[in-house]
């Protein structure tokens, strides 16, 4: 799929509804002693100080969402349905945490409905003939909705036509990560299909198996389990010590080049301008409500069958896809600044249990990834190399990385991030990598951060990043240098020509 900043959004004009989750009161949200994640709690004390500092929540949005085409008419009944139904199938839906007091050690109390309880407000809005006011509409709509501090921190939009519509989607993201966009795709399609089926209704929406709703884990029981081992650690715990030499030296930057460098590869991706932004760590600058906003890009490093012989030659070494363009990437860098270190932080999932793997919510850890080239002669060398460190990172990832940062007294954030997933695996995933479906997210602003997501689609390898305008011509620089080194590599070319020998 596609991951779009929203106002890239390619939208067919159309008929504007908006809809809203809403209760039948306060009395609804029951008190809840379960406790929010680290990630959940950070999250929300960023919001809170922004709030506070500002007087309002816009200005530092965080939310992601998705875009799903249907190629039928909408039928406000089943959508009704199918949103109802999805909704009570995830309780962190139906969910929602309070923070009050000093935001160094706040007070947190969850409060959770029932299923059945929430019920959808209705908006019709009108009829857009132009698609940019649309868009921006449908962005203006989900930045206002999605703040953490409230309940909901979620909404939808229908986009209506004569043959056809677009449901949209979009939530904060203490409710959701990377694969449960991915995975919601699916589930709502699933749903419409089965209220306009128990409608009467004939329906061209492909029907796709549902897994049953009292198999699917609540993220808010993984939440807690999650915060009680984390808040039972200490410096023992084998993550600390993972962390605690790579923290030492503080948190890696992105390896920022001078513009004019005449190293630099000619473009050879396939670019655009628009992005996505689902790590799992989208803290914001603390000068939020001075940063300013961030660039972002999309390109294609590779299609399906260069990537499929990228992929050969990473398994030849005994090695995957992951760790291969982890070293592409380490390579890339090593080109354009000489050195032999190269050093991110990785986000990684902790959907390790099967009641999670269909969950809704921020199944996301982080993990050190320090490379070193020092003495590599071949690329297989060098894969190996990566996925020994990435075999490394998966014990750092047991703990969260601010429950280490408090064991620790570490302060920073981190910087320069690299998240990698495969995509093929979801229901329909190439139908929607053409375009029946996409990945949306927020605006950014940030003065210091560097996101770059790979991602395995059907229709190869997709490179999106954000970062500061001011890098732009170095990131895009960046971006051509791994889609050549990945073609170079796919066609078993000679590493030695580029000066592979790294004996410094």
């Amino acid at each position: 799929m596609d991951f779009l900043q929203i106002l890239d959004l390619p939208l067919a004009p159309g008929g504007l509804v908006e809809w809203t989750p809403k209760l039948p009161g306060p009395s609804s949200l029951h008190a809840d002693p379960r406790p929010t994640s680290h990630n959940h709690e950070r999250h929300l004390c960023e919001a809170v100080a922004y709030q506070r500092e500002t007087g309002h929540t816009g200005g530092r949005e965080s939310w992601l969402g998705v875009a799903i085409e249907f190629d039928e008419p909408l039928s406000i009944p089943a959508i009704r349905s199918a949103l109802t139904a999805w909704i009570d199938r995830h309780e962190v839906l139906r969910s929602h945490v309070l923070i009050s007091g000093d935001l160094e050690h706040p007070q947190l109390r969850r409060y959770t409905a029932d299923p059945g309880s929430v019920s959808l407000k209705m908006s019709r809005i009108g009829w857009y003939h132009d698609p940019t006011l649309l868009v921006e509409q449908i962005a203006g709509w989900f930045d206002r909705s999605t703040a953490p501090v409230r309940w909901p921190a979620y909404c939808f939009a229908t986009v209506g036509r004569e043959h056809s519509f677009t449901l949209l989607f979009a939530g904060d993201h203490s409710l959701l990560d990377g694969y449960s966009l991915i995975m919601l795709v699916s589930q709502l399609r699933a749903h419409y299909h089965a209220a306009v089926v128990e409608l009467g209704r004939t329906t061209r929406t492909a029907a796709t198996p549902l897994i049953p709703a009292a198999t699917v884990g609540s993220y808010i029981d993984f939440s807690a389990t999650e915060r009680d081992e984390a808040d039972g650690s200490d410096a023992s715990h084998p993550a600390v010590d993972a962390w605690a030499s790579f923290l030492a030296e503080g948190m890696p930057r992105y390896p920022t080049l001078p513009l004019d460098d005449p190293a630099a590869h000619p473009a050879r991706a396939h670019e655009q301008v628009h992005g996505f932004a689902v790590g799992g760590y989208e803290e914001g600058s603390e000068a939020a409500a001075e940063a300013q906003p961030q660039q972002s890009l999309y390109a294609l490093l590779a299609d399906d069958t260069t990537t499929n012989e990228f992929t050969a030659v990473c398994a030849e070494a005994g090695t995957t896809l992951f760790a291969g363009v982890m070293a592409a990437l380490a390579f890339a860098s090593y080109e354009r600044t000489g050195s032999t270190r190269f050093r991110a932080v990785l986000p990684r999932h902790t959907r390790h249990e099967p009641q999670w793997q269909t969950a809704l919510g921020w199944f996301v850890s982080l993990s050190p990834f320090e490379l070193d080239l020092t003495g590599v002669t071949t690329f297989a060398q060098l894969s190996i190399r990566a996925s020994a460190e990435l075999r490394r990172g998966r014990i750092a990832a047991s703990l969260p990385l601010l429950r280490v940062a408090q064991i620790v007294h570490a302060v920073d954030s981190p910087q320069f991030v690299i998240s990698f997933l495969d995509s093929r695996g979801a229901p329909g995933a190439a139908a929607d990598d053409a375009g029946a479906a996409r990945v949306l997210r927020s605006h950014r602003y940030a003065d210091d951060e560097v996101y770059l997501w790979v991602n395995r689609t059907p229709a190869g390898l997709r490179l999106s990043a954000r970062y500061p305008a001011d890098l732009d011509a170095d990131v895009r620089g960046f971006a051509s240098a791994i889609s050549d080194l990945i073609a170079d590599v796919a066609a078993r070319s000679s590493w030695h020509d580029r000066g592979f020998a790294l004996d410094r």
